[in-house]
């Protein structure tokens, strides 16, 4: 079964037919804003920034506002639906599809008091002391009442969206809680949940029903809309306060808007199955001394050696190994990051091959809904990605943000990473694995979604330096990942190139497809050290193997919090050098056996020992990058030239050849040719151990 949950849009035109903005609330600009209705009717937006463009009206200028929360979840394409069951245990497989909901999804037995005769038990039985209270203040958050309502069976999580973990995990039904240390800098931030799934995130789940012939149960939602930081107005539950019209009125029980009632599943009153087995289950994905433990087999080797994965290897990470106290006392090898680890520092980890490595941190950052990223033409609330100045420094503004159009920061060397038919686990600290911080200074826990390669999380860390494991379910490897406020997050990334059959062309577009080339208005002119610099202009960018990375609340990946991520991957290598010489010229030729190429560079040496460039042929990125012969032609060759080689170059990055600014990052990948000697009597020469 395959329950992608969902959730429609659901609101009303926000202009009204007198040309006033009633309400901002739907689309998140709270302005009550006459229309410029003496506008012509062309193709024009109305003279007000927040109003409707007068040919397609209902269609406002603020397109898309930060948060829709819409109110009527889908499970598989229906509100509310019914699952029939048999006593036994069923495999579930859960994708959140919605816009911008979280789902802490929970099992508890219907409420027989709203039971009908015809439709059964219909909701969960909330605490009435609390559903009471919420009617004088409705930030009361109202919980299962198990009196009415016991908890149903747990969940057994074996995957995520990535693959298996590394062992089952029973993840028990458990409202949502909040941290409410004020001592701590991450205090309200979400703290216990059950399954827990961010937009894009998946749960390969077994439920074993086998407990619960003949009665009916309800999945339940309780995450709070925002995430973390709830608002009243988007919960919607029966027995919720009346919130018109800054909400729905009154919630009818078995009907919507109810967000915390999913679905409904009567188990039929038959023969129950055995209960599921568990133990079994676990003993299925540990390590064996063939190799082949679900996890060991059929997942990536993990970057990090932390702890949780003991049993997948049969192997201690923090005691054994490098980490032994007897050999190397100061080693710190529980894989987790600490506050003071910061960007430009060398993270050590303990290893699969059972050596400690190190990594460079890059720092990475997050802003959101905060009014100082609201930059955008239209006055829109925006969340960006960007990077975090190193070292970073209390008080000050530690964070540099960019626009998706920025020229690109995040790039991979492609040379030495793995490969789909070469993957090995890592074994030096310089084969184009990154570790990445992500810094967030915001409100919302956003869920940031990698395209090209899965990352395994290492660790959140409060800045006051309180350590969060990851959760059991997150272990393994994501494909996307929960960044919360006031906390540092921690991935490891390696990614595994696709090996294929043809060359793939670089990705060659301008910084900003939707401005011409030239342009500068559409930028940050800012550099990573968060200096300003000359006005960034749209031109064509190699943006090699191109990918993004970005938040998946839908309206936040659309209002440009997304960014380009590239890798550079080393053309195919020349060759079939030949030369003719002319005087003191000598022209090489060769085959240009790349299309991803940005130039050659043709190097020459005199003693077999030492290249030195002695020349350059350009592959300009607005024509057409082919095979064939190339030449170039060695003005100063005088007889002292013993070889050539050609090196085939690709540079990725945005390279401003218009003024001063090369403070963007760029990355360049080669290949080379064979040296070419030019006579046979050179060749002998510089071969050690041939005969002179």
């Amino acid at each position: 079964m395959y329950p992608a949950i969902s959730n429609p849009y659901y609101g009303l035109d926000p202009e009204g037919a007198d040309g006033i903005r009633h309400t901002g609330d739907d689309w998140g600009i709270p302005l009550v804003t006459p229309c410029d209705l003496d506008v012509p009717s062309t193709w024009q937006y109305d003279t007000d920034p927040y109003c409707e463009p007068q040919i397609i009206p209902g269609t406002p200028n603020n397109s898309a506002g930060m948060e829709e929360f819409n109110d009527t979840p889908l499970v598989n394409g229906t509100a509310y639906p019914t699952l029939t069951v048999d006593p036994t245990a069923y495999r579930f497989r859960i994708l959140n599809a919605a816009n911008d909901r979280f789902w802490n999804l929970q099992w508890y037995v219907g409420d027989p008091t709203t039971a009908d005769p015809v439709l059964g038990a219909t909701e969960v039985a909330l605490n009435p002391l609390e559903v009471a209270a919420a009617q004088l203040d409705p930030v009361v958050f109202p919980t299962p009442d198990l009196t009415l309502s016991p908890a149903g069976p747990d969940w057994i999580q074996i995957g995520n969206e990535s693959g298996f973990l590394p062992e089952p995990v029973i993840v028990p039904n458990q409202h949502i809680t909040w941290i409410t240390d004020a001592t701590r800098f991450d205090v309200g931030n979400v703290d216990l949940h059950s399954v827990l799934l961010g937009p894009a995130e998946r749960a390969d789940v077994v439920v074993d029903f086998s407990q619960y012939a003949g009665q009916t149960l309800i999945l339940y939602n309780d995450a709070p809309a925002a995430f973390p930081a709830r608002i009243t107005t988007y919960d919607y539950y029966t027995g919720m306060p009346d919130m018109y019209p800054n909400s729905a009125a009154l919630v009818m029980p078995g009907y919507g808007p109810n967000t915390r009632t999913i679905m409904q599943v009567k188990v039929n009153a038959t023969t129950p199955t055995l209960a599921y087995d568990f133990n079994r289950l676990r003993s299925a994905f540990l390590h064996k001394a063939d190799g082949s433990g679900v996890f060991e087999s059929g997942q990536s080797p993990i970057i990090v050696g932390q702890a949780p994965y003991n049993g997948s290897y049969a192997t201690d990470f923090t005691t054994g190994g490098w980490c032994n106290s007897q050999v190397n006392p100061s080693a710190r090898c529980d894989g987790y990051a600490r506050i003071s680890d910061q960007g430009g520092d060398s993270f050590k980890f303990d290893t699969l091959i059972g050596s400690q490595i190190g990594v460079k941190i890059e720092p990475k950052a997050i802003h959101d809904e905060m009014n100082a990223t609201n930059t955008e033409p239209f006055g829109r609330m925006q969340g960006n990605l960007g990077l975090e100045i190193v070292p970073a420094n209390p008080g000050n503004q530690n964070v540099v943000l960019y626009p998706f159009v920025n020229p690109p920061t995040e790039m991979f060397d492609g040379t030495n990473l793995p490969t789909t038919t070469n993957l090995t686990p890592i074994s030096v600290g310089t084969d184009g694995t990154q570790i990445w911080k992500i810094t967030h200074n915001g409100v919302d826990t956003h869920p940031i979604h990698f395209h090209l390669y899965d990352v395994q999380l290492l660790n959140r860390v409060t800045w006051d330096n309180i350590i969060i494991p990851p959760d059991p379910t997150e272990l393994g490897w994501k494909e996307t990942i929960r960044v919360s406020p006031l906390e540092d997050t921690y991935v490891a990334i390696r990614p595994i190139i696709p090996i294929f059959p043809f060359e793939i062309p670089n990705s060659i577009r301008p910084l900003d497809p939707m401005m011409p080339i030239g342009d500068t208005s559409m930028f940050n002119p800012t550099d990573p050290r968060g200096n300003p610099v000359d006005p960034i202009v749209n031109s064509l960018v190699n943006f090699g193997w191109e990918y993004m990375y970005h938040c998946h609340i839908l309206s936040h990946e659309e209002m440009d919090m997304m960014r380009p991520n590239i890798v550079a991957m080393p053309p195919i290598a020349p060759n079939g050098l030949l030369h003719t010489i002319n005087g003191n010229s000598l022209t090489l030729v060769w085959q240009d056996n790349t299309i991803t190429e940005t130039g050659f560079d043709i190097q020459a040496t005199s003693d077999g020992i030492t290249w030195v460039s002695v020349g350059s042929s350009p592959s300009p990125l607005d024509q057409s990058n082919t095979h064939g012969a190339r030449s170039f032609t060695d003005t100063n060759f005088n007889g002292t030239k013993v070889a050539y080689r050609v090196v085939a170059m690709n540079t990725i990055g945005y390279m401003d050849t218009t003024s001063q600014n090369q403070n963007f990052p760029s990355l360049t990948v080669q290949s080379m040719s064979e040296p070419y000697y030019l006579n046979i009597q050179m060749f002998y020469q510089f071969i050690p151990g041939v005969y002179k």
